[in-house]
């Protein structure tokens, strides 16, 4: 938000040093990110006395201007008369980047310029000169219109912020002065009776999107340029003039904060009803941009078309011109979520959408149409016809608390009293003793809740000012969520293996959601724009971007990991997942090692060292098929399905990259009990069996086999071979398992290992139709 300081200090009674406003500013959360100085030096103002034609050259006029002392110049401007107080550039000045000079013009000599308005940049082309409303002849035009302007950052909560009186309202809680006391007050209306004009009426029908409008007819308006003070004003705040009724708008969203708009009455058909667009209606903008509208836009329309779409930018048909009469001056409130819908929609950002997004005060409508319609007579001759005014109003709103709370949470030890007088300072009118009630301003949206007020108190009181404690009683047992604990245990693990933590956006383009094979997924309502509009399903897509990305910097070797939330489509229940993308290089590179590439494999290890890590048993890999991935299996563990390992495709990455994504949820619902082993006193006893089996045979179903028969004394069972090609069959495939027999209390006889290897062998040979190979044994210390 751009702030002129002279305005500041017009609207609170006193001079500003730029350093202290940003200083005082900072202190009530406002930070000012840059300033800007205005008014160029040199130029001063001087007085015309004599004007004559140039003896030799028609188009041209010989001034005797007055400043400090005579001056001739010659000029082409047509604009003049005498008396007429102008801008003067005197020899050796600067001037619109050129460094003024005497010149001979056909033996006339001209001893400066004249300033125009394309010079101090308040127009693109000028075809006259500037001429003051008043001034003293001689005085510097930097020490009238000199300005610096600060870019204060503000927040989305404070729709207040965007205005200069907002800014200024703010600031007089530490300038205290007899006029910043006054700004403090919320300004009376002057009610009056509404004259009628003729049969025009206005209408809403779309109350939701509209709950309040109100119209202003004027006659006799005289379009034309704008004072040369408000010119400057509005060019110092980032806003080009266009013309007077234009400016005046324009003037007064910049101090209150709510957007006005102007018709050409005359251009306007019928009456004026604030309603819905329909589906495929198109609107032409003041910009000339055919806009296709929807069912979703708030629209300002007469008996033919739309003139405006609301709270956005007007229409062309119906914009102010040089032979505009009548004035048709609209002052509404529009839904916050609408225009905020149909600006990101549409890409159609403007001065007005951004305070109608935030939540413009209401209770301020019609108040600012006045002001801008008294201003209308001044500076246009303009006589206003009616006023109409449709739609609710205002409402007080009060918010409860408690001191005693309020203390406690700020850890403070103020009185009621002083409670009182620091949210007074604020414009908050306090009622009550122990249960205190707040009567929240008109303009302050964003106090919504008790722990609001006391936000408020600590700001006013002062952040520097509260002291610092500790804490010596909690008021309760500290509560440790295992949740959390197990997440950072994963994390922590991920990133010890050599992965970094990205954050990715949560909305997504449901265009790619498709592409990618989701059918079903959230649509958000009010999306920013065609990228984001939808919520995400799966982590994958964010990490593939980002791998993407990297590989196209010249990134080879990557591992990246993301701990988020995905939503269920149709649900409002969101579950926490962890993705991880991995692939390049195995091991850095090294003289006295070869080069290994990750591979699926690797993938699932850092999966299975997840599992042991959360002591989740007995967890099931099966092949599955996924979109975008080349091979895939489902990871699972007790009936639950807990995610997928996968290669992905080379439509979607160029290198070899793999997947795999868990629900972290459900991983830590199966978070076995820790428990304390001692180590083995007696050896254990190993046997190797190899089996040729059917190629469609599952590894995992064969070890959960195996692990079901082994029993307690079944110490581990490893996959030590796998192999199928040259000299097997065609559909066959050979596997080899180690497996380690231990007893806790006793040396295992071979007759006892023995026996279950048999067993073992069997039962495989049977419910796999499998074919044994080899036997072999050893003991193990």
């Amino acid at each position: 938000m751009l702030v002129s300081l002279k305005w500041l200090e017009e609207l609170l009674g006193r001079d500003l040093d730029d350093a202290e406003v940003s200083k005082v500013a900072l202190t009530l959360g406002l930070e000012v990110e840059e300033q800007h100085t205005h008014a160029p030096a040199g130029i001063t103002v001087g007085k015309i006395r004599k004007m004559n034609p140039h003896p030799k050259r028609g188009n041209l006029t010989v001034l005797q201007v007055t400043t400090k002392k005579n001056t001739q110049i010659v000029t082409a401007a047509k604009n003049l008369k005498e008396e007429d107080l102008v801008l003067v550039g005197p020899v050796g000045s600067t001037v619109g980047n050129q460094q003024v000079a005497t010149r001979d013009f056909q033996g006339v000599t001209s001893y400066g310029v004249l300033v125009s308005e394309q010079e101090l940049g308040l127009a693109d082309e000028s075809t006259g000169v500037i001429v003051l409303e008043k001034g003293t002849p001689g005085a510097r035009f930097k020490d009238i219109f000199d300005d610096v302007v600060l870019d204060m950052g503000t927040t989305p909560n404070r729709a207040d912020w965007l205005s200069v009186e907002g800014i200024a309202r703010e600031l007089s809680v530490r300038f205290d002065s007899a006029r910043a006391k006054r700004m403090r007050l919320p300004v009376p209306l002057t009610k009056r009776r509404a004259k009628r004009h003729g049969t025009f009426k206005i209408s809403i029908r779309d109350t939701a999107g509209c709950p309040r409008y109100t119209g202003r007819l004027f006659d006799n308006v005289q379009v034309g340029e704008s004072p040369f003070w408000l010119k400057w004003r509005l060019h110092c705040m980032g806003m080009n003039p266009v013309n007077n009724i234009v400016d005046i708008t324009n003037f007064f969203m910049l101090l209150k904060g709510q957007p006005l708009h102007p018709f050409d009455l005359d251009r306007v058909k019928g009456n004026v009803t604030v309603r819905k667009a329909r589906m495929r209606e198109r609107f032409v903008s003041l910009e000339g941009t055919t806009i296709a509208l929807n069912k979703d836009d708030l629209v300002i329309a007469d008996s033919r078309s739309t003139i405006a779409l609301a709270g956005v930018i007007g229409g062309r048909r119906t914009q102010i011109s040089p032979t505009t009469k009548r004035v048709l001056l609209e002052s509404a409130y529009f839904d916050p979520k609408r225009i905020a819908h149909t600006s990101r929609r549409l890409g159609l950002v403007t001065e007005a959408s951004t305070r109608f997004e935030r939540n413009t005060d209401m209770a301020i409508v019609d108040q600012t149409s006045a002001l801008a319609g008294k201003m209308f007579g001044t500076y246009a001759g303009a006589k206003e016809l009616t006023f109409i005014a449709i739609g609710v109003k205002a409402k007080p709103k009060t918010i409860g608390f408690s001191p005693a709370r309020m203390n406690k949470t700020l850890a403070l030890k103020l009185s009621t009293k002083r409670i009182k007088r620091i949210l007074n300072k604020v414009n908050i009118q306090v009622t009550g003793d122990s249960t205190l009630r707040a009567k929240i301003p008109h303009y302050r949206r964003d106090l919504v809740i008790e722990e609001d007020l006391y936000e408020e108190v600590a700001r006013v009181f002062g952040y520097m000012n509260i002291p610092e404690t500790v804490t010596d009683k909690w008021g309760g047992r500290v509560s440790i969520n295992k949740n959390r604990v197990h997440e950072e245990t994963v994390r922590n693990y991920l990133v010890g293996q050599g992965f970094s933590e990205t954050y990715n956006l949560s909305l997504i383009s449901d265009k790619r959601l498709i592409e990618s094979g989701f059918s079903k997924f959230a649509r958000v309502k009010n999306p920013l724009n065609e990228r984001f509009n939808a919520m995400r399903p799966t982590l994958f897509l964010g990490l593939l971007d980002t791998v993407n990305h990297n590989l196209s910097k010249g990134n080879k070797s990557l591992k990246f990991l993301e701990i988020g939330n995905v939503l269920f489509p149709g649900t409002p229940y969101q579950e926490k997942r962890l993705g991880a993308i991995l692939g390049g290089e195995k091991y850095p590179e090294f003289w006295a090692q070869n080069k290994k590439l990750i591979d699926f494999f690797d993938a699932k290890g850092i999966v299975e060292s997840i599992f042991r890590l959360l002591h989740i048993q007995e967890a099931k890999f099966a092949p599955t098929t996924k979109k975008g991935f080349k091979q895939a299996v489902s990871v699972s563990c007790s009936g639950k399905q807990l995610g997928y390992i996968g290669v992905i495709g080379e439509d979607l990455c160029k290198e070899p990259y793999y997947y795999f994504e868990l629900s972290i949820e459900k991983m830590i619902s199966l978070v076995g009990e820790t428990f304390y082993i001692p180590p083995a006193k007696f050896p254990a006893s190993t046997r190797d069996l190899s089996f040729l089996v059917r190629e469609e045979v599952n590894v995992p179903d064969v070890v959960g086999l195996i692990t079901k028969i082994g029993g307690p004394i079944l110490e581990k069972v490893i996959l030590f071979d796998y192999y199928k090609g040259k000299n097997l069959p065609p559909d066959r495939k050979n596997i080899g398992f180690r497996f380690y027999f231990r007893a806790p209390d006793r040396t295992l006889t071979d007759r006892e290992v023995d026996g279950f290897i048999d067993k073992i062998e069997q039962e495989i040979t049977n419910q796999f139709d499998a074919k044994l190979r080899t036997k072999e044994q050893s003991w193990m210390k």
